[in-house]
């Protein structure tokens, strides 16, 4: 492995994962979706809390069919959620298990901006959460691989961010599996000193 550009950064990244593990709780999201636009929606939410116990595995009925390139990403197909609820009769249980909670995401802006744009369909307000944090902006800090171009550190994908800390690839682009994977990088990272 290369040297960190800043091992100042690494340590920062360690002790707010080791902050993160101290805390009584908080929850890791993800979502599955009909695609990443403007347009699109949620298709599955995934919730473990910080003990790896899964809080949510949730299909949900989109307003139009998922396209046959989202589903050969996650798998889930029209049949799959054919008798889902649809969002805004999650939002709810999602809104109550989330209000004021730290919620950390892998990309983050992505699944924020898909729950946001999910409820204003069906013209539900935002969910509020406590702390949002994006895992995968703290991994790239971590992992140290710098962007001269961009002039900012890489993001990595899940599975190869995983892969790169010796963990297990486990599911990947299942909700559920996704929110896993997330949780042990962030306890990899709150192991390292």
């Amino acid at each position: 492995m290369v040297a960190h550009r800043n091992p100042k950064h690494r340590a920062e990244v360690a002790k707010w994962a080791q902050d993160l593990m101290k805390r009584r709780n908080f929850y890791v999201l993800d979502t599955e979706t009909t695609g990443v636009g403007k347009g699109d929606e949620i298709v599955q939410i995934g919730i473990v809390d910080k003990n790896g116990e899964v809080v949510m595995n949730q299909l949900v009925k989109p307003s139009r069919s998922i396209p046959n390139g989202a589903s050969a990403v996650h798998g889930i197909y029209d049949d799959d959620v054919a008798d889902a609820p649809v969002y805004k009769d999650v939002y709810i249980e999602l809104s109550k298990l989330l209000a004021g909670e730290v919620v950390v995401a892998y990309n983050m802006d992505f699944d924020w901006r898909m729950l946001q744009q999910t409820g204003l369909k069906y013209r539900l307000p935002d969910i509020r959460t406590g702390k949002r944090d994006c895992a995968m902006k703290q991994y790239a800090k971590f992992n140290g691989k710098w962007n001269g171009k961009r002039r900012s550190y890489v993001w990595h994908k899940l599975g190869n961010a995983v892969e790169l800390e010796g963990l297990t690839v486990e599911n990947a682009h299942d909700a559920v599996g996704d929110v896993l994977m997330t949780l042990a990088l962030v306890r990899k990272m709150a192991e390292s000193t």
